[in-house]
């Protein structure tokens, strides 16, 4: 019983997080690209370790202070059944021909601890490398545009 409990529990509290994380994403893309890299992003990601990929999302938020501190909430697939995502802040700021990015937050150990991400957005591009002890890759996305 406490094992199914358990289960439900988890249940939950996923489905709670990728429907906030849809609400989201809806509002970012009818809103359209905002200036910088604040919107909808889409693309995929890469392992370059065991060649895992999947989709990916994010929705960056506007600059929460001078510093050019966003939260970016990402959504990833993987397996093809497998979704999850995570928030972390990034940090932002003008650079040679676009935009530099670099952030970290810490997931479990067992799921590589502490990843870095540095990267560029240039123009409806995003690309940035991550890296854990156990894992390291990309992301390549592209700026959501709302359907006519």
């Amino acid at each position: 019983m406490k094992l199914a409990t358990s289960a439900l529990f988890l249940c939950l509290l996923l489905a709670s997080c990728s429907t906030g994380f849809r609400r989201e994403w809806r509002e970012a893309v009818a809103a359209g690209p905002q200036p910088g890299a604040s919107g909808a992003w889409e693309g995929e990601w890469r392992s370059d370790v065991n060649g895992h990929h999947g989709r990916l999302r994010a929705v960056i938020s506007a600059a929460k202070n001078a510093s050019g501190e966003h939260e970016v909430h990402y959504h990833a697939t993987w397996a093809n059944i497998l979704s999850g995502g995570f928030s972390c802040t990034h940090q932002i700021q003008p650079a040679a021909g676009g935009l530099a990015l670099k952030g970290s937050h810490r997931m479990p150990d067992w799921a590589g601890g502490l990843y870095r991400y540095d990267g560029r957005i240039r123009g409806d591009q995003f690309e940035a490398g991550y890296s854990s002890s156990k894992d390291h890759g990309v992301f390549r996305m592209t700026r959501v545009r709302p359907q006519p």
